[in-house]
């Protein structure tokens, strides 16, 4: 059984706490141990900060949207005026009225 804590992620001023005394020389494995965490998320912040300059987190980075606001619109008027419609043939009639896929819209930036 592990002995580092189980949380997801540091706050912001423990990010930069790590900076800090990755600055003052300390060695990754020491900090990771005083912290609790385990020695790659003392890295991951360390690289991070070193290719961004920041050691927060940046909010947002979920998954991509499927759908552009236009569409999301299409769907949302057509499942008013088809209260029974199921999801598989409202895709079906944004397809139709698109023709775009889902799949290829992933495939897009």
């Amino acid at each position: 059984m592990s002995t580092m804590s189980q949380r997801s992620h540091l706050t912001d001023s423990e990010a930069w706490r790590v900076v800090g005394r990755l600055e003052g020389s300390q060695t990754q494995a020491k900090i990771a141990q005083a912290i609790g965490v385990s020695q790659s998320v003392i890295s991951r912040i360390w690289n991070s900060f070193l290719e961004t300059g920041s050691a927060g987190r940046r909010p947002g980075q979920g998954r991509r949207r499927a759908t552009t606001p236009n569409e999301d619109r299409y769907l949302v008027l057509t499942a008013r005026r088809h209260r029974n419609i199921n999801a598989t043939l409202l895709h079906q009639h944004l397809r139709s009225a698109t023709g775009t896929t889902r799949r290829k819209r992933f495939t897009q930036k």
